[in-house]
């Protein structure tokens, strides 16, 4: 059986708006500790600074090629984005 099912389709979509969070807030904290603005860490991601702005609020998915993008214009590892504080 597919584990979505057993989990609950609301639950699962209610997880994946918490990792949302989560990377969103590291974002945040790593381009604040760095000293970069929105407009320059998007523009050394190659990324739009309104799309970023709503990555780092949770409200918008970004895919695994683009998250690589900004943990090398943060200079910092992938995993460091995606890990709970």
């Amino acid at each position: 059986m597919f584990a979505a099912s057993k989990i609950g389709f609301a639950s699962l979509m209610a997880h994946a708006g918490k990792h949302r969070e989560i990377v969103g807030r590291n974002i945040r904290a790593y381009r604040t500790e760095a000293g970069l603005t929105l407009e320059k860490l998007a523009e050394k991601a190659d990324l739009s600074w309104p799309y970023l702005s709503e990555i780092e609020r949770g409200r918008e998915n970004i895919s695994l090629d683009k998250l690589a993008r900004l943990a090398t214009a943060l200079n910092v590892t992938l995993s460091r984005l995606v890990e709970k504080a």
